[in-house]
This record gives structure tokens, C-alpha cells and sequence, in this order.
């Protein structure tokens, strides 16, 4: 045993450490399990979520929580209140699936062909509902702590659904927290990133490279799109490695190129589909020009043409730094310092940033990898997680929400 592993605690200290939610979060695991196996056995897609809805908005009214259904189509809000004013806590799970085979080897295993919960957001929703309950039991003594349940994460669209029909006011959410489930990191252990920045924006293009077609064999009959995109592809890869200061983070790739319909016929177009992630909010607002610049240029040097379309999916998302050390130091005092991984930021996105826009927010990694069976990465088909990393989630995202109610007092 290292000596890190030494000065790190787990969950069952905390009966000595924290006698008084080690028993509460203890008692709430098996119930926990057994709604994430539910979720994982019935999968459903984004904005498509009415089962889970109902088994979340059920389970919160049980517990004594307001419950609001059918924010942004298929979200639900719960709502618990103390008899104190104090700050609004704002705690978000997603839980959408994806488009997927599920092919663990468990009885929970997908029912649903061809939809899977592979990102983990079954053991997302599972989490908050363990927290919405041990919080309801317990009790809180300041404050409102208001639970975000949000649909449609995967296709980046959910978050702001929910923002604009009114999940973050009445009453006004202050401060927000998320997790995501993680392979990278082992169970017990917590992933935060050491730059402002945690998850890249988002943003979506297409591009239409034209020339004129003709016969394969006489290429100098025609402007040949496909020879034009090859330039166009090599080109932009200048703007990462060229045009923008080293010291950021810009990402351009393509995943779909589509064009001809023949070997020996040369097409009169090229349609190129990609994706551009950055973490600076300045860097992004020049991605449109530069990228169309480059392919105009090169295609209109060539005697063709290229159109451009461009899509923000969703913003880089921000820890805020005030929060980010109140969850920083909850966790140290739960499981040590050595507890805590800190990493470089994601360029894959997360819809969590549209709260981090509005409110101040941290988001952060639960590690969940016990083993070889759960080492598999997020949108494998064989994706499994640690279920004891839920006593980690529960027991963070309780008392750092208890410790803001309570202005900040720590147990």
C-alpha cells in the first residue's frame, strides 16, 4: 500500500469522521442500486425520457420534495425548502440514453434494442435521487436546494430546454453542481480539472465544396471537387497548428465525407461534415470566418466554390473558482486530498455549461472504475460502472450542498 493510498479514506470512515451521514447515505445505497438497474434496463432517448420522468417525479414526491414535471419537454424539477432563508442549491443529473447496443453481460442489460445507458447518466439520476432522499431525511436547516433531473444531454440541447422554461428561477438557483461518472478514475477517487475550463464548446459545421463533374479519365475537363477537398481538409489543420497561440486548445476534425456515385465519374460536389471543439469563448467566435476563408479561398483558386454551414451546439463549460474550492475542500474533508485528481480539461462536451453561464457552478468526475468489467470507456457498448462509487457521489453532493445551505458551516 502506498503511502497515498494511506492518507486516503473511504467511504466507511466516515462512520468516525461523519457518524451522522454515514448511516443515512449507508441506508439508501441498496435503494439506489436497484433505480440504477431499473434505468439501465429501460433506456430512453433524449426528450424521450417519460418513464424515468415519472419514476424520479414519484420517488421526490414521496420524499416531500414540490415537484415540477415537464420542464423542457421531458425535465423534472424537485424543490425542498427549509424554514430559514438561506442560498438556492441548484444539483443536476442528466438522463438520457444513446443510440446504442448494451452489451454487458448482466441481468440489468439493456431491454430496449438498440438504446443503452453508455454514458452513465442511468447512475447520474441514481445518485441524485439517493442525495434528494438522504437530503429529505435529514433535513435541511437553511436554504432551498432545488433538483435539476434533465433530459436530452446527448444531443446538447436538454440543459437550455430546461434554463428556458424556468428550472433555474422561482426560486433563482445561486450556485450549481454536477458529476459525471468516469472509467478514467478509480472508484473513491474524484477528477477536477486545474484550469478554469472543464469540458470544450461544442460546435457542428457542414461544408459543400462545388466544381464541375466529367469523365474520370480527363480530369482537365473539369474543376474536380474531391482533389479541391483533399486541400481544403490538409488546409484548415493550419488554423490549429498555425493561427491560433499554442498555449490554447482547438480541435477540428471531420467525420463525414460524402460524394460520387461512381469510380470512373468525377462528382459535381463534395458535402464535408465535422466538428470544431474550443475552450476559449473568443478562440470559438473566430472558427466561422477562419474555416470559411481557408475552404473559399483554396476552392475559388481551383475555379470551384465552397458554402459553409455552422452550428454552436453547446458552450465551454466554466468552474466557477469560489465553488470549485468549496467542493475542493468538502471532498478533502470527506476523503483526503490525495482523493483528489487533478486533470486537464476535456475537449468532449457537456450541456452542464449552459448553467455555468448563468450561474456560478462546478462540475467534476466521480471515479467508478473497480475493475476490468468497469474500465470500459464512456459510449462502449460493454460501458459499466462501480456501483459502491455511489456512496462517493451521494456523500459529496450532500454535504457540499448542506455546507452551502449552511452559509457555509461545515459539519
Amino acid at each position: 500500500m502506498t503511502a497515498s493510498t494511506e492518507q486516503r479514506q473511504t467511504f466507511s470512515d466516515l462512520k468516525h469522521s461523519h457518524p451522522d451521514w454515514h448511516h443515512p447515505i449507508k441506508s439508501v445505497f441498496k435503494e439506489v442500486v436497484e433505480i440504477r438497474r431499473d434505468l439501465r434496463k429501460h433506456p430512453e432517448l433524449a426528450f424521450e425520457e417519460t418513464r424515468t420522468a415519472t419514476i424520479v417525479a414519484e420517488k421526490l414526491k414521496n420524499w416531500g420534495y414540490e415537484v415540477q414535471e415537464e420542464v423542457g419537454k421531458t425535465g423534472v424539477v424537485g424543490i425542498l425548502r427549509s424554514n430559514k432563508p438561506g442560498p438556492v442549491v441548484g444539483l443536476r443529473a442528466d438522463m438520457d440514453a444513446l443510440p446504442m447496443m448494451d452489451e454487458i453481460d448482466k441481468p440489468y442489460s439493456s431491454v430496449n434494442d438498440g438504446l443503452a445507458h453508455t454514458c452513465g447518466h442511468d447512475a447520474h439520476t441514481a445518485i441524485l435521487l439517493g442525495v434528494a432522499k438522504v437530503l429529505a431525511e435529514k433535513g435541511i436547516t437553511g436554504g432551498t436546494l432545488k433538483l435539476v433531473f434533465q433530459p436530452a444531454e446527448e444531443i446538447g440541447a436538454g440543459a437550455k430546454a430546461m434554463i428556458e422554461d424556468g428550472a433555474l428561477t422561482n426560486p433563482q438557483v445561486e450556485v450549481m453542481a454536477g458529476l459525471h461518472v468516469h472509467p478514467t478514475v478509480h472508484t473513491g477517487m474524484f477528477a477536477i480539472t486545474k484550469t478554469e475550463h472543464s469540458c470544450a464548446a461544442v460546435d457542428i459545421f457542414e461544408m459543400e465544396v462545388t466544381g464541375q463533374g466529367g469523365h474520370a479519365a480527363h480530369p482537365h475537363k473539369t474543376v474536380d471537387p474531391i482533389a479541391i477537398s483533399g486541400q481544403v481538409l490538409v488546409s484548415l489543420q493550419q488554423i490549429v497548428s498555425r493561427q491560433i497561440d499554442p498555449l490554447d486548445s482547438v480541435v477540428i476534425s471531420f467525420g463525414q465525407i460524402e460524394a460520387g456515385t461512381k469510380a470512373t465519374i468525377i462528382p459535381n460536389s463534395v458535402k464535408l461534415k465535422g466538428t470544431v471543439r474550443t475552450l476559449n469563448p473568443e478562440t470559438r467566435a473566430q472558427m466561422p470566418k477562419r474555416i470559411e476563408m481557408i475552404a473559399k479561398g483554396i476552392a475559388t483558386s481551383f475555379g470551384g466554390d465552397c458554402s459553409l454551414d455552422y452550428h454552436h451546439v453547446t458552450p465551454s463549460n466554466r468552474n466557477d473558482p469560489a465553488v470549485r474550492e468549496k467542493l475542493l475542500s468538502t471532498i478533502e474533508s470527506l476523503y483526503g486530498k490525495d482523493s483528489i485528481k487533478r486533470t486537464t480539461p476535456s475537449m468532449g462536451g457537456e450541456d452542464f455549461s449552459y448553467y455555468s453561464e448563468q450561474v456560478p457552478s462546478v462540475f467534476f468526475q466521480l471515479g467508478t472504475n473497480g475493475g476490468d468489467n468497469t474500465a470500459y470507456p464512456n459510449h462502449n457498448t460493454k460501458f459499466n460502472v462501480d456501483e459502491e462509487s455511489f456512496l462517493y457521489g451521494i456523500s459529496v453532493l450532500s454535504i457540499f450542498a448542506n455546507n452551502y445551505l449552511n452559509k457555509g458551516e461545515t459539519e
